[in-house]
């Protein structure tokens, strides 16, 4: 017991701790005695230096300028003082005193007294311009005067304004637990958060938070007072957060509570400013800022820096929820001191005064209570298995003999206060894995400063179906990856030791010849600097324990794709040296980013990249960098993995093409002159549609796009020249362009067309959009055809119908010409048609110059489309290509896309070529074909692997 410094504020000391330290009070005598002794302050000051082992009582008091204002203002504006953490508690005493009394600014007057954080106003941006507005709550007269009351406050603190706004939110007031009664003022924002769009600010991650404070041993709480209030808004949006209340309508100047992306603008804002200036001594969550320091000395110095940033920014921080220089302080429910983390007593008390639940919700609120502190429960799994089966779908809640226990075992082993250390990056950590036929545990441990090992966290997990059929050398293996993917981030680029429980897995890291999962494992573990260590299952009690009582999580695997030993000879051979190498056990590498990686001799890259390519089922290029350079390095490996995978032959057949095709647009020059240039096209399929007839043929002038439908029976030579007979009637044609069918090469077509001096040109194998007119015609037709059949509930024979689709056709005005192809053909249209009897066109000269024209542009526009798409590309003769086969849809699924190598004959037009692939149809060693179905063939024995 101390006596304090006449300046402090009135301080209350209450019974319990007059009782407790023994404490009497003489009024009359203006005394106040301890055990018995006058206390005062020279008598303080000399037990204070020569007995270190009196205890202490820690005091709410405020130390800074004009202090007693504070008091007399709210009762609410007391702080916690600095916990001691030297023998001179004097001393540390003033240091705080003084920071408090130099940044005073910092410190809010009252509620209402908050800052302007001096950033740009911020935006509520909504997905609707439709403004919410909603009637006034009712309230009762008290509450209407404790509301009326705040709002004066916060308008004359300039943090809302009266408003016209067409927005409108109700008021109410909310509980306040600190004051026992409804006072909190709060705006029933729902409505108008179901329009906000939405904010993906990532939130802090607690562990990662709790990890920054391993190495702490004094700290400080700072809360912002009202933090959200410290946020401008733009004045632009000012009018959505307009509230209303019984006498009046107001909005916000500043970020109020209950707003959806309130936490996400606030929390980035308050840790720009952190990261603006560069802090590694303190972090946020949300308004709370926690100060951590190593020692005394530079606990001041940091919270000198803080409340200078404070000043800088404009932060008001409320001195009655800030803490100072403590040696234990809670956060974010746990309980931090020295290294150590535990769970909150608080939260713990609420915990073990909660009633056994009598339906489903209270079980859930009870095991959501409990599972934020699931990994300092070993055996987690196992206590809460009976409460898990009363969650289940259609099972009746029962509570009985065994779920009691369950619920009573978790609450006790709570209320034992568990403690786990926090995570320290500069010791050695060890991994403790066992498996058992039900599951896989693991415990992740450091060593303190007298070697003795502590747990920093718990993990199992129950086997999945098909991993309990696993060996048990298998079951180790999963046990091991599973654990190092649980605690990933606290292993990853660190030299750690893993124990087990299975002699065979000590072999693990250095086996040859692996095969099937074992090998697959291996490899991730590759990605980890570790090693294994042989642990009797009976020293291995915790993490044997875990691997039978187990926790749901997720797996991940992982291995050595060159032998260490041939690494080394080769290395020697290759005599690697340079400054930015080093030397381990032998083995020279490299560091990168903190990670260090062997560095593969020439001599071995080429057999590396072959097993990592052939023993993954050949990946690309980004894969084999994942599967390769977590391990190993070589200058310009990534060119080098990129040469590789572009060379392998059995990549380039079977991976379908990524890039874009070769080969830009070449039409078919547009005619002007009707039969100057006719198509010929065939389509099947019509089998089961009321006539033996199964094939259409269809016939398109290029000038007036007129088209002529024959059905037949077959589609030979004989067929075609039949049709054709029958269009050379009206005239004869100067050109005759056709697919590569067998009919249209026949030495009888041929001849038939010499006969009538009629020129015929072929289109490219494989590719139809040479004969790309009757193709879009071929289905213009059948759709009319198709609706046309199904139109009629009598089944009328497809042939009938097709003459007058073939008519409705000619006659309907084309979508290019502007003008139907019956009238540029005819120059007339016939008299009963409802177009020629209402349409005007020009004669027919100036109509087909015009068609001729529209075509032009057509082309033009549709060739920048498709050359858009392509690349222009020459082959020279002797080039190697693969080609791309046509194979039907859904078939041949593991036939590969591409064939060849092939090599370039020569070229026959700016898009064809003549490659060495045999013609099965025509049983010619060459094929003539579209440069759109070529692609490159890099030989692998052409690979060149950069030698430095």
């Amino acid at each position: 017991m101390y006596v304090l410094d006449h300046t402090l504020p009135y301080i209350i000391l209450g019974m319990p701790e007059l009782s407790k330290y023994d404490i009497t009070i003489d009024c009359s005598k203006q005394k106040i005695c301890q055990n018995g002794k006058n206390l005062n302050k020279s008598q303080n000051d000399k037990n204070h230096s020569n007995d270190k082992n009196k205890q202490n009582i820690s005091l709410h008091i405020s130390e800074c300028k004009q202090i007693n204002s504070h008091c007399s203002q709210t009762t609410e504006d007391q702080v916690n003082p600095p916990q001691s953490v030297t023998e001179n508690k004097c001393e540390l005493r003033k240091e705080v005193k003084d920071i408090i009394k130099n940044f005073d600014s910092v410190f809010s007057k009252d509620k209402y007294d908050v800052g302007a954080l001096r950033v740009e106003p911020q935006r509520i941006v909504l997905n609707s311009d439709l403004p919410v507005s909603l009637r006034p709550y009712r309230t009762s007269p008290v509450e209407e005067q404790e509301i009326k009351s705040q709002v004066e406050k916060l308008l004359q603190a300039g943090l809302i304004k009266e408003s016209n706004s067409p927005y409108s939110s109700p008021v109410t007031l909310a509980f306040k637990r600190d004051e026992g009664k409804k006072t909190r003022l709060c705006i029933d924002f729902r409505k108008l958060n179901a329009l906000c769009k939405s904010d993906s600010e990532p939130l802090p991650l607690m562990d990662s938070l709790l990890d920054k404070l391993s190495k702490a041993k004094i700290f400080s709480s700072l809360d912002l007072a009202s933090g959200y209030w410290h946020v401008p808004i733009h004045p632009k949006d000012t009018e959505k957060l307009a509230f209303c209340t019984n006498f009046g309508l107001y909005e916000w100047c500043r970020l109020p509570f209950g707003i959806k992306v309130a936490p996400a603008i606030f929390n980035r804002l308050i840790r720009r400013i952190l990261t603006k200036y560069k802090i590694d001594f303190a972090c946020n969550y949300f308004d709370d800022i926690i100060v951590y320091s190593s020692s005394e000395l530079e606990h001041w110095k940091h919270l000198k820096t803080i409340f200078e940033i404070c000043e800088k920014e404009n932060i008001k921080l409320k001195l009655s929820k800030c803490v100072f220089a403590q040696t234990k302080i809670s956060f974010l429910g746990y309980e931090i001191e020295q290294g150590k983390v535990s769970p909150n007593n608080a939260n713990i008390e609420t915990i073990k005064k909660l009633q056994p639940p009598t339906n489903v919700k209270e079980l859930q609120r009870f095991l959501g209570s409990v599972n934020v502190y699931n990994k300092f429960i070993p055996q987690y799994a196992k206590l809460r298995y009976p409460l898990n089966q009363l969650l289940k779908k259609d099972v009746k809640f029962n509570w009985t003999n065994e779920c009691q226990d369950a619920f009573d075992k978790l609450k006790e082993t709570l209320t034992t206060k568990p403690v786990l250390n926090l995570y320290n990056p500069d010791v050695t950590c060890h991994v403790f894995v066992d498996a058992s036929q039900k599951s896989v545990g693991a415990v992740l441990k450091q060593p303190d400063a007298s070697d003795v090992l502590h747990p920093i966290a718990y993990h199992s997990r129950t086997l999945r179906d098909y991993e309990k059929n696993y060996a048990i050398t298998e079951l180790e293996c999963l046990a091991i990856v599973d654990a190092l993917d649980k605690f990933y981030y606290y292993l990853h680029g660190q030299k750690f030791v893993i124990h087990t429980d299975h002699a065979a897995l000590v072999w693990l890291k250095n086996v040859k010849n692996l095969r099937g999962r074992l090998f697959r494992w291996s490899l991730k573990l590759s990605m980890f600097d570790y090693e294994i260590k042989y642990q009797k299952g009976c020293t291995n009690i915790e993490a044997d324990m875990l691997s039978r009582h187990p926790v749901s999580h997720h797996l991940q695997h992982a291995v050595h794709l060159l032998d260490i030993n041939e690494i080394k000879t080769q290395q020697k051979n290759d005599n690697l040296c340079g400054p930015k190498y080093h030397e381990v056990k032998d083995v020279i590498v490299i560091k990168k980013r903190n990670l260090y990686k062997i560095v593969v001799p020439f001599s071995l890259r080429l057999k590396l990249l072959n097993q990592a390519h052939e023993q993954f089922g050949h990946p690309g290029v980004q894969k084999m960098l994942n599967l390769i350079t977590p391990q190993y390095y070589w200058p310009n490996i990534t060119s080098d993995i990129t040469e590789f995978v572009k060379h392998c032959s059995i990549c380039q057949l079977n991976k379908k093409r990524k890039q874009k095709r070769f080969g830009l647009l070449q039409q078919v020059p547009p005619t002007s002159t009707p039969f100057e240039c006719i198509s010929v096209d065939t389509v099947g399929g019509f089998n089961y549609y009321n006539s033996t007839k199964k094939f259409l043929h269809i016939v398109i002038d290029h000038a007036t796009r007129h088209v002529w439908a024959f059905p037949s029976k077959n589609e030979n030579s004989e067929t075609y020249i039949n049709i054709l007979k029958q269009i050379f009637q009206i005239q004869v044609p100067v050109k005759l362009l056709t697919d590569r069918n067998a009919a249209f090469t026949s030495s009888r077509f041929k001849k038939f067309l010499r006969n009538y001096n009629v020129k015929h040109l072929l289109t490219t194998a494989h590719h139809p959009q040479t004969n790309g007119k009757v193709e879009r015609v071929n289905q213009s037709l059948v759709t009319r055809l198709k609706c046309k059949v199904n139109s009629t509930s009598t089944k009328v024979p497809w042939t009938k119908l097709l003459e007058s689709v073939t008519n409705e056709y000619n006659l309907t005005p084309h979508s290019i010409t502007k003008y139907p192809p019956a009238y540029l053909l005819l120059g007339t249209l016939p008299y009963d048609s409802p177009i020629g009897q209402n349409s005007y066109y020009e004669p027919v000269n100036e109509a087909r110059n015009l068609a001729l024209q529209r075509t032009i542009d057509y082309h033009n526009k549709n060739k920048i489309r498709y050359d858009a798409r392509f690349v222009d590309k020459k082959f020279n003769p002797g080039d190697l290509v693969v080609y791309e086969e046509f194979h039907y849809p859904n078939t041949r699924k593991l036939t590969p896309p591409f064939s060849g190598p092939y090599e370039v004959i020569k070229q026959c037009s700016e898009v064809t070529y003549e490659i060495n692939k045999p013609n099965p149809l025509t049983k010619q060693a060459t094929q003539i074909v579209h440069i759109s179905k070529l692609r490159c063939f890099h030989s692998p024995d052409k690979l060149k692997l950069s030698h430095e």
